[in-house]
This record gives structure tokens, C-alpha cells and sequence, in this order.
């Protein structure tokens, strides 16, 4: 009995590659999100940027970083491999960060475009290797997913806490410095633990890339990433131009998955004609999200009292409450799906999106009230901001997994892939859409007192509550109509 269950222990427990990865991933995440935290405060307050270019450009950047993994993912699989694609891409990051610390605009612009680089080269090879640890029918697998997601959370949790204090105290330059050593820390973790991995991620003879690659492949690579270095420099400087490309491209895209519909079996098409318009109800959905590093972040600078429960509160301490409550809400979540799928009420993919737009209109709503019929002074309090964030959470829960996984049951399987890249491509579309939701919320160049720009920051969130309720109600008029195309084929 004993041996069994020492037996089954060892047979339960993780492979140690993927405790490597956690912790890579960790601090990856903890340098970004240092970043993420600070950029748009940085923008107006230390380059000097109007709201209203600051909004674009961070919409044109963050646009970006979800077009980029579909390039660099293909890289890594045909030509540099996971772990070579990981040491440049982390390489890179660490680069950026000091770059981006420049007062110097075309410096910052610099430092943003090797950043954008670095994470198309990251960001898809780390979550492929812990995709490699298992073999197809591994129990652990969900577990160890589980784990590496929350790692990210773990380091998405902590950089709010710390950004404002480091860079009241220190300057501007200290949160970029302290975003490069995270980076560094997760480069000398995986550097020396990648022997835990085995041939995982490794160049084998099954690869087809070469062990030793020639040095007309580094110069062609180096020439590669120098000139896509250069294309998003210029996307930089004209990023009305890059958001508008970016939502065309997005048009283009759904017009191809279109014409592959329609070469699927009726039953299939059906399904993915479904999947497109839940899809498009995302895009809607995260533009609204994206306001969470804009608008909101400005108005927590500008218009929020800096405290709550008696302790200091930063303006970057406020994207604490996001992952905090991912935390915190995701287990309930999980186990409610599954009490309510035993008991016949699990409410279908379609209709938890609806769910999840009116969450996240509830969120701005409630902060229109708060900041409309209880600021004072033109100063409203944190605990509006808090309950807001509590709401949005809450409807991303409900819209980011479920999609992941909506599309892995209704798209047919040698469609997955590119129905995957259609997701992540139309976040990109998100973005660039949230950028022009952020120009409600713009101050005019002009200096405002609290007074006169808490009404415009007021106004800006009611009208996204009500862009989010519009939204609700037409994904529930979308609802039966769904409803007949997934399951009555």
C-alpha cells in the first residue's frame, strides 16, 4: 500500500521543467508589467505627450505586441527553436527597458520597437515548452497550466504595488531600471535551469534547424529584427495610421476566415460563422478593457483620492485590483461552471459573453456614478475605483478562457490554429479601438484643475457603460440565434 502510493506521488508530481518556467515567466511578467504600469503616466508627465497622442501611440504599441508572437512563433518553430528563441527575445526585453528609460523621444520610440520585437519572440515559445512537457494524455496537464498561468498573475500582481513608490522616490528612470533587472533575473533563471528541460525546446535532429546555425543566418536574422525595429519606429510616429491599418487587417482577416468557411461542410460553417461573432463581440469588449492603461489610469493621476483603508494609494497601485481579483475570483468561478453544468444551469458560451459585456458595463457605470454625484472637489474616492475594477474582472473571467476554449470546441480541428491567431489578432484590433475610446476621456492641452476634469472623465465613463450596455443587449438578441447555429446543425 505504501509503495502504490509512493509510486503515485512521484507519477502526480510536475516535471521540474515546469517550475523553471513558472518562475521565467514570473519575471518576465513582473518587467513588463513594470512597464505597463508606469508608460502611460510616463508619457504625459515626464515626454510631455497630450492625452490625446499618448492614448494612440499606447493603443499603436499594445496593438502590436498581439500581431508580433504570430511572426515570432513562426520563427521559433521553423528556424530558431524555443530556447534560442527565448534567450534573444528575453535578451531583447532587458535592452528595450533601458532604452525606453530616455527622456529622448526617439530613443523611448526605439526602446518601445525592440520591446514589441522581443515579445513576438518570447511570448508564444514559452507557453509552446510547457505545452512539451506533457505527453497528449497526461493528467498533469491542465494542473501545470494552471500553475504557469498563475505565475504570470504573480508577477502581473506585484509591479503596482511598487512602480509608484520607485518612481516618486526615484524618478521615472528607476521603474524602467527595475523592469530590466526582472528581466535579467528570469534570463539567469532559465540560462542555468534549462538543463531541467531535457531535449524540450532543445535544437534535436527532428527540428530540421540547424544546432550551429551559419553566420548568414545571424546576419539575416540580426538584418530581420533591424529593419521590423525600424517599421515599428515609423508606426510610432504616425500611430492614427497604424491603429486604422491595424483595423483594416483585422476586416482582411475575417474576410479570409470568411471564404474558408464556406468551403467547410454546412455543420462546420455554422459553428464558425458563430465563432466570428463572438469574436467580434470580444473586440468590443477588450476596447473597453484597453481603458484600464489609458483613461482610467489618467484619471486615477488626476481625479482619485490617494488613499483607501487608510494606507497610501498611488495612481499605480490601482492595476493591483485587476489581478488581485483574478486571483481571488478565479477558483469560485471554476468550481461554480462546474456545480452549475451538474445541475443543468451552466448558461451557454454565448450567453456568458453577454454576461461579461454587462459586467464590464456595470464596472463603468458605477464609476460614472461615483465620480458624477459623489466627487468632492473634483476628487473622487479610490473605493469607486476598486469596485469598479471588481465588476470588469469579473466579465473578463467570463469572456478571455471561455473564448480560448469556445474555440477549441467549435472550430474544426485543422482550422484551430489559424481560428487561434483570428483571437489574438483581433485583441490587436481591441487595442487600437481602445485608443480612440481613450480620446473621450482626453484632457485638451490646456492645464485643468480637478474640478474641471473630473465632469469630462465622468462623462467619458458613462458613455463607455453605455457603449458596453449597447453591446449587452445586442449579444443577447444574438443569443438564440447562436444558440440554432452551434446546436442544431
Amino acid at each position: 500500500m505504501n509503495t502504490t502510493n509512493i509510486a503515485q506521488n512521484i507519477e502526480d508530481k510536475q516535471p521540474k521543467g515546469l517550475y523553471l518556467i513558472f518562475f521565467t515567466g514570473l519575471w518576465e511578467r513582473f518587467g513588463f508589467y513594470t512597464l505597463q504600469t508606469i508608460i502611460i503616466l510616463y508619457m504625459t508627465k515626464n515626454l510631455g505627450l497630450p492625452d490625446v497622442q499618448a492614448n494612440l501611440l499606447y493603443a499603436a504599441f499594445s496593438a502590436l505586441l498581439y500581431i508580433t508572437p504570430i511572426i515570432g512563433g513562426y520563427l521559433a518553430d521553423k528556424y530558431l527553436g524555443f530556447r534560442r528563441a527565448i534567450i534573444i527575445g528575453g535578451a531583447l526585453f532587458i535592452l528595450a527597458y533601458l532604452l525606453a528609460a530616455s527622456q529622448d523621444r526617439f530613443i523611448f520610440f526605439l526602446g518601445l520597437s525592440i520591446l514589441v520585437c522581443a515579445n513576438g519572440l518570447f511570448k508564444p515559445t514559452i507557453s509552446s515548452i510547457v505545452g512539451e512537457l506533457y505527453h497528449d494524455n497526461d493528467p498533469r496537464r491542465d494542473a501545470g497550466f494552471t500553475l504557469f498561468y498563475m505565475g504570470i498573475n504573480i508577477g502581473a500582481l506585484i509591479p503596482p504595488i511598487i512602480a509608484g513608490v520607485l518612481v516618486k522616490k526615484y524618478g521615472w528612470h528607476s521603474g524602467f531600471i527595475v523592469a530590466a533587472i526582472g528581466m535579467l533575473i528570469g534570463q539567469i533563471i532559465f540560462i542555468f535551469g534549462k538543463k531541467h528541460l531535457g531535449d524540450i525546446g532543445a535544437l534535436t535532429d527532428k527540428n530540421n534547424i540547424p544546432k550551429t546555425p551559419s553566420l548568414r543566418f545571424y546576419f539575416l536574422l540580426t538584418l530581420g529584427i533591424i529593419i521590423f525595429i525600424g517599421l515599428c519606429q515609423i508606426a510610432f510616429y504616425y500611430p492614427e495610421i497604424t491603429n486604422a491599418l491595424v483595423g483594416i487587417a483585422t476586416l482582411a482577416i475575417f474576410l479570409i476566415v470568411i471564404l474558408f468557411m464556406f468551403r467547410e461542410p454546412i455543420d462546420h460553417r455554422k459553428k464558425m460563422f458563430a465563432t466570428l461573432v463572438l469574436i467580434a463581440v470580444s473586440v468590443g469588449f477588450w476596447s473597453l478593457y484597453a481603458q484600464t492603461f489609458t483613461s482610467i489610469m489618467l484619471f486615477a493621476d488626476r481625479n482619485m483620492e490617494k488613499h483607501i483603508l487608510g494606507l497610501p494609494l498611488t495612481p499605480e497601485a490601482t492595476q493591483f485590483f485587476n489581478p488581485f481579483f483574478i486571483i481571488l475570483l478565479s477558483p469560485f468561478l471554476s468550481r461554480l461552471w462546474i456545480k452549475m453544468d451538474n445541475q443543468g444551469l451552466n448558461p451557454s458560451t454565448q450567453m456568458k459573453f453577454a454576461i461579461g459585456v454587462l459586467f464590464m458595463s456595470v464596472g463603468f457605470l458605477l464609476l460614472a456614478v461615483g465620480t458624477h454625484f459623489f466627487g468632492s472637489n473634483g476628487m473622487s474616492s479610490a473605493w469607486w475605483l476598486c469596485f469598479s475594477y471588481f465588476f470588469q474582472t469579473i466579465g473578463e473571467l467570463l469572456i478571455s478562457p471561455i473564448g480560448l476554449a469556445m474555440i477549441t470546441v467549435l472550430c474544426p480541428k485543422h482550422l484551430v490554429g489559424m481560428m487561434m491567431g483570428v483571437w489574438f489578432f483581433s485583441q490587436a484590433a481591441s487595442f487600437a479601438l481602445g485608443g480612440v475610446l481613450a480620446n473621450l476621456a482626453a484632457l485638451p492641452p490646456e492645464q485643468l484643475s480637478a474640478v474641471q476634469s473630473l465632469p469630462i472623465y465622468s462623462h467619458a465613463f458613462t458613455v463607455y457603460g453605455i457603449v458596453g450596455l449597447t453591446m449587452t443587449l445586442v449579444s443577447l438578441a444574438f443569443v438564440p440565434f447562436l444558440n440554432r447555429m452551434i446546436n442544431n446543425p
